[in-house]
């Protein structure tokens, strides 16, 4: 049987594929591809190519191409930012489609030298405002919150950043798809048939946000998130420029995997000028309670504080 094919338009690029994504459908034909996602056999290891080769037990990669080795969902080819093979060990096309958006897809991007970041990311009138962190920190959950309140989304999960003419930093419009817990879609009142499902704790559903930012954005801000702070509140930040740089690095997705593709220049490139141009906070929260809509009032008053927001 023959599998449907599907064009989608994210992070500036046009792509075809053979599973369904959480992306924005192409609205026109595509004239000129720059990306193909086929399902097909990986090899066993990276075809011929120039440049030596880095390996660990689990991938190998080298400038432009990259193939992991060992993954429970699905092994994956990556060349030249242009061509991804997939191939599924378990799991139905869902698996397989939230696992692409994450590392097979960052990894494509690096090769064009694109950095990508651990951030959700929304819009505003002053430009693009980062949410980074790590794994359930709530960088998605804080990010539908201020959807909620009017802010396009740009990218959730993987912000892919980019220098313009200018030398600024600009995000590259990802995806109008947020992967949510069926919990934080009852606190956010959103209409979704996943938020009348009984609530499983790590479970997470892709919903589409209410506004999405379609074009480019310079980055205005950067919230650093973690969960450690006192038990007494909120807590914003801001940082200098070295520890901003360190952060930014640190919340960069497959940082070993870039430099061995050869990306270790774009890489600082990027995030020194982030570093230099974009104010960085750190924001601290209570890690016994999430206080969702009370940490989305603080990012908020401090944009407005910042002067980043109109009005």
């Amino acid at each position: 049987m023959n599998r449907p094919v599907y064009n989608y338009r994210a992070y500036g690029l046009d792509l075809r594929s053979d599973l369904a994504l959480p992306f924005s459908p192409a609205l026109s034909g595509i004239e000129e591809l720059d990306v193909w996602v086929r399902l097909g056999a990986v090899p066993a290891t990276l075809p011929p190519g120039v440049g030596n080769v880095t390996r660990t037990h689990l991938w190998e990669a080298r400038p432009g191409a990259f193939v992991a080795h060992m993954n429970p969902v699905a092994r994956h080819l990556a060349i030249a930012g242009r061509e991804l093979l997939i191939e599924p060990c378990r799991g139905g096309d869902d698996d397989i489609a939230n696992f692409f958006v994450g590392t097979p897809f960052a990894i494509l991007l690096q090769q064009r030298g694109v950095v990508t970041l651990h951030a959700a990311t929304v819009a505003t009138d002053a430009g693009a405002v980062l949410l980074l962190g790590g794994v359930g920190v709530g960088k998605s959950s804080l990010a539908a919150a201020l959807v909620k309140r009017g802010y396009p989304l740009l990218a959730d999960d993987v912000t892919g950043v980019v220098l313009d003419a200018d030398g600024r930093p600009v995000v590259l419009p990802a995806s109008p798809f947020l992967r949510l817990r069926s919990d934080t879609l009852h606190k956010l009142n959103w209409r979704h048939t996943a938020a009348t499902a009984k609530a499983r704790r790590g479970v997470k559903h892709w919903v589409q946000a209410g506004g999405f930012c379609a074009a480019p954005l310079p980055v205005r801000m950067a919230f650093i998130l973690s969960s450690d702070g006192p038990d007494r509140g909120i807590d914003i930040k801001i940082v200098p420029p070295g520890d901003a740089f360190w952060m930014l690095w640190q919340y960069t997705h497959r940082k070993l995997a870039m430099y061995a593709m050869g990306q270790r220049p774009a890489h600082f490139r990027i995030i020194t000028a982030m570093a230099r141009r974009t104010p960085v906070a750190c924001v601290t929260r209570p890690g016994r309670q999430f206080r969702l809509q009370a940490l989305a009032d603080c990012i908020e008053a401090h944009l407005h504080k910042a002067g980043s927001l109109a009005g």
